[in-house]
């Protein structure tokens, strides 16, 4: 048996070290580089319910991340070999448990389970020393990605809203609207055009965000009448807006158009289901990833343009060596505008 170290969240603002036995049954990781995302952010803050506090608490965080193996029994992967940590975690069921079973379903599949665990949401994150993972959890990491191999889950998560929007079933789509000038909709953007070969709409409020959409065709969000009509439009903006997002995507789908909802609203918000209706529009959700979608992310990295995009998303690497280090890049990140992260270097 195994000692390790891991940071966990026990309260708001807290954080505290914990010291944990840790079975060798499959690979030995140590993680590596961490990113924070908003979610994590939330649980820092205290910006969910106390009720909601008090069940997931405590709990390691961050679910973006990548490591080293430190050793691997069954040979399948080499010790110092770098991977990406997958945070989906398969039920165990057999599929009899639910009415309706998601998992084999290709638009849904474990992502979609109620089974299923997410790593820094209902099962602990990768805030640790070592973790030991099944094969089916880590991806290698090919030899030209570099650090920047930690955008592989936001990575995933874009392409998992474009397989929910049909695009992996040969749909001949040839463009794509994306509302939302923030790291999803930049990451969303750049997986529809590098990824699916789309023309891709930016629609978005923030200039200095948008002049890092080079890539696409930006219109502003309150000025969207040159935009034109598609058959495609993905919501990433989130929070209260995301609702005034939906219902411009709507006004300007075609009729049997689709809109995917990919951002967090803290609220209900309302829809013009009249033009829904008017229009047949089809509304889809999405959120998180499987790792059919990690291996897409992994695979368009290899690309060197759309690396170069994510390359900017960098927005500082930082040695983290201790819990003080730890606590400064929630800190960062909790009050960063900017587009891009602040990114861990972790050591014990």
């Amino acid at each position: 048996m195994l000692f390790a170290k891991s940071y966990k969240i026990t309260e708001p603002k807290r954080f505290e070290i914990f010291v944990e036995d840790i079975r060798n049954d499959h690979v030995l990781v140590r993680p590596e580089y961490l990113a924070v995302c908003k979610a994590d952010i939330r649980y820092y803050l205290g910006n969910r319910s106390l009720r909601i506090l008090k069940r997931k608490f405590p709990m390691s965080l961050i679910h973006e991340a990548t490591g080293v193996v430190v050793r691997d029994k069954s040979g399948k992967f080499k010790s110092g070999q770098r991977i990406v940590l997958l945070p989906c975690r398969k039920s165990d069921c057999d599929g009899t448990k639910c009415e309706v079973c998601v998992r084999n379903n290709p638009r849904l599949l474990d992502n979609y389970c109620p089974e299923s665990k997410f790593c820094s949401s209902n099962y602990d994150g990768f805030s640790k020393e070592l973790i030991d993972l099944e094969h089916e959890y880590m991806i290698p990491i090919p030899d030209e990605i570099g650090p920047e191999a930690v955008f592989s889950e936001l990575i995933s998560v874009g392409c998992c809203a474009m397989r929910r929007a049909g695009f992996t079933e040969g749909e001949s789509v040839k463009s794509v609207t994306v509302w939302g000038d923030g790291i999803m909709g930049y990451i969303i953007s750049l997986v529809a055009k590098y990824g699916f070969g789309c023309e891709v709409n930016i629609v978005g409020l923030n200039k200095e965000k948008l002049d890092m959409f080079d890539f696409a065709n930006v219109y502003y969000s309150n000025d969207i009448d040159a935009l034109p009509r598609m058959s495609v439009a993905i919501e990433a903006v989130g929070g209260n807006a995301s609702g005034i997002a939906a219902n411009q995507a709507i006004d300007k789908l075609y009729s049997g158009g689709k809109l995917i909802l990919s951002g967090v609203a803290n609220e209900n918000v309302p829809l013009n289901t009249r033009m829904v209706l008017e229009h047949g529009i089809s509304i889809r959700g999405t959120t998180r990833s499987v790792r059919c979608d990690f291996e897409k992310a992994v695979e368009l990295l290899t690309i060197p343009e759309f690396r170069e995009h994510i390359l900017r998303l960098m927005l500082s690497v930082n040695d983290v060596t201790n819990i003080r280090d730890y606590y400064a890049i929630f800190e960062k990140e909790s009050k960063s505008t900017a587009l891009g992260k602040n990114i861990m270097k972790i050591s014990f």
